[in-house]
């Protein structure tokens, strides 16, 4: 019983449900019982605030960090590889002479 009641619990405190309780924000749920209690009281919901949008989107700084990321990683792959060619080239030579 605890154990259906305690995922109950924690799936109601979970950031991603629009829940508030005012215990929950003035101490810690350190014990069972304080967190049996905390859902136990009323729920109050937030209201939603509307976001303006200003300057790019989120979703387009996020795609050019992703490339700026993947082109660099591949420059260093490319840097690396050359530079193992280049080795074993100059190893080759050194070794015809």
């Amino acid at each position: 019983m605890f154990g259906a009641l305690r995922h109950l619990c924690t799936r109601v405190l979970t950031p991603r449900t629009l829940v508030m309780r005012n215990s929950a924000l003035v101490r810690p749920l350190h014990t069972m019982q304080d967190r049996l209690t905390v859902c136990a009281e009323p729920i109050m919901f937030i209201q939603p605030v509307a976001i303006e949008e200003a300057g790019p989107l989120p979703d387009e700084v996020f795609v050019d960090s992703v490339m700026r990321k993947r082109r660099l990683k591949m420059k260093k792959h490319k840097l690396r590889k050359r530079r193992k060619r280049q080795k074993a080239e100059r190893r080759k030579q050194s070794q015809g002479k």
